[in-house]
Formats: C-alpha cells, structure tokens, sequence
C-alpha cells in the first residue's frame, strides 16, 4: 500500500488539480480554525484571533479540494441561526457542510463528567426527542441561503454497553425517531458499537432512507469491515455515503491529542484508512450517489493534508478509469 502512505506537501494544499475532484465527491476536514494550519492552509492575515475564527472559513472554503467540512462545535450547543447565515455567506453555494447534531439528542445516560453539571450520571429524558431536534436544532437552517449549503447532518452515538440499554432496545427506539424525521434534511447515524451493525440497524436506517456514518475511530471495527457489515444487510437506501475518519485504531482521542499536537503535519500516515476512503469513494462514484468524507487532525496528524493525500488518489483513480489504454 505504499501509494496510499504517500502524503501530500504543502503545495500541494493550494493546487489547482483539487478542482478534478468530481463533483459529487466532498472532501473536507472536522472544523478549521486551528493556529497550526496558519502558513500551510492560512495565507490571509487577521487582525486577531476572534477574527481568524470568525472567517477564516471562507478562505478554507477557497481551496478547490475542500468542498465541505465538518462542524463539531454544534454537537455540543444547537447551532444559532445567525452563526448559520454567517457560516453561509462565507462559502460558496456549491459547498457543503456537514452538521454534528446537538449531544442531547443522543446521549441515553448523561456521562460523569464536570461538564454535565448536576445531569453527570442521570438518564436523559432529552434522548432521541424528535420535538426538540425540530425546535431547537433544524429550525436554525430556515434561511434558504443556509440550507442551499447544508449537507448531512449526524447523530453521534457514544460506544455504551447493554448494562445502559439493550442492542435491541436502542435498534428498536432509533427506528421509531428515524421514522418521524422531516424530508427535506439529509440525514446519518454514527454509532461506535460494532455489535450494532446488523440486519436491523441497517432495516432501521434504509427504511428512512438515513445513512450509516463509517467511521475510523478508536474501538471501531475498520472501515472496510463497517462495509461489509452495510453490503451483507442487503446495502444502504440512502442517496450518499458519509465517512469520518477521527483517531487511529486503538488511540483513544486523548492519546491521539497528545501524540498530534500542534496538528502542523502528518505524522502516521494511515494506509488501509485512506485506502478504505477511496474504496467508499469509488463506490459512490459507480452508484451515482454524492459521497463525503471529512478527518480529524487526529487521524494523522494534520487533517487537511490528509484530505489532499486522499484527493489525489481520487484524482489518480478517476484519471485512469477515462485514460484509453491505446
């Protein structure tokens, strides 16, 4: 796999080659706003970091291989319709962006953990109140404008054991939620358990048309085997495929954090992880549908040279399907 190691340079980030990515195929990164991408992504000065953190997503959204990225902050405070409207007048209308979905919408058991206050260890009455996902999560995409540039949004589910809720119980309860979501929003579950991954998650998902998120994380089985999981059921309804690619296998996210910092380059470059992107990818591409796939810094060590690394092979791969061998 040593095609797959290689690591896009820095000059590569600003290449024009970015924009024969097809179109249907949004790469990106999980947020942007990071010190150690100044000089490398960041050319544009700022008069300060309040502003650098306002804006440097249209600058980000500038560079012909990011077309999306994933916006973390509003898994843990809904997202504010003004933040929408600002986010939206930054990036083009042919961007994308992906939305994490507020935690209170998917925690079962509030962890114990300072930042949950006096709801540290209680059970969440909020789990999976498809009420309170209308009112004070989608009601901030009103703005046609904001929903020209909205792609999926994610239910992040944390790893649980059954001594929280029974497989069968949170198979059974994610299905009646999945069931009475609106239309007109593009939806993905992304669950860390591999022993969810049955014929009855994924009954779950395609009779909502709602896409599984693969995910590259910690605990989780690789991304190849969260396919064959998908294939095995019978595939996926859904009109788009969905990757996050977060921590190496067997790193949890502090070690990641620890081992990455300050995020200006990649590190360990990963393989079988950028490997499966593309054999996602290709088969998005076969089946018309629109793919997207965002990394964390934590993956490798610099998300968006990651990306790049990944674009390139999709550049590469599609190049040689159109190439005549005469």
């Amino acid at each position: 796999m040593t095609e797959f190691s290689k690591t896009a340079s820095a000059e590569d980030i600003w290449s024009p080659d970015g924009s024969r990515v097809p179109d249907t195929i949004y790469l990106g990164t999980s947020t942007w706003a990071f010190p150690g991408w100044k000089g490398l992504v960041y050319q544009r000065p700022y008069k300060s970091q309040r502003d650098f953190t306002a804006n440097s997503l249209g600058e980000y959204a500038s560079i012909p291989w990011f077309r999306t990225v994933c916006i973390d902050s509003f898994f843990y405070n809904p997202p504010k319709p003004e933040t929408l409207r600002h986010y939206a007048g930054l990036v083009p209308e042919s961007f994308r962006w992906v939305s994490k979905v507020w935690e209170r919408l998917t925690i079962a058991t509030y962890p114990k953990h300072p930042r949950y206050g006096a709801n540290a260890g209680r059970a969440n009455p909020d789990f999976l109140n498809v009420t309170l996902l209308k009112e004070q999560v989608l009601r901030a995409y009103d703005d046609p404008a904001v929903m020209a540039r909205t792609g999926p949004l994610v239910f992040q589910f944390a790893p649980f054991s059954e001594r929280t809720m029974r497989y069968g119980e949170f198979i059974e309860r994610l299905a009646d939620f999945l069931r009475q979501l609106p239309h007109d929003f593009q939806f993905a579950v992304e669950v860390r358990n591999a022993e969810l991954l049955k014929a009855g998650y994924f009954q779950a998902l395609n009779e909502a048309r709602v896409a599984h998120c693969f995910n590259h994380w910690n605990s989780m089985i690789p991304l190849h085997h969260q396919m064959r999981a998908a294939a095995e059921a019978g595939g996926l309804t859904a009109d788009f495929y969905i990757a996050r690619l977060l921590t190496p296998l067997g790193t949890s996210y502090q070690n990641a954090e620890e081992l990455f910092e300050p995020y200006d380059r990649v590190q360990a470059p990963n393989a079988q992880m950028r490997s499966d992107a593309l054999r996602l990818i290709r088969r998005a591409l076969s089946t018309g549908k629109r793919a997207f796939v965002t990394a964390n810094n934590k993956a490798e060590g610099n998300s968006p040279l990651t990306m790049v690394s990944i674009g390139r092979l999709i550049v590469e791969d599609t190049l040689h399907e159109v190439t005549p061998s005469s």
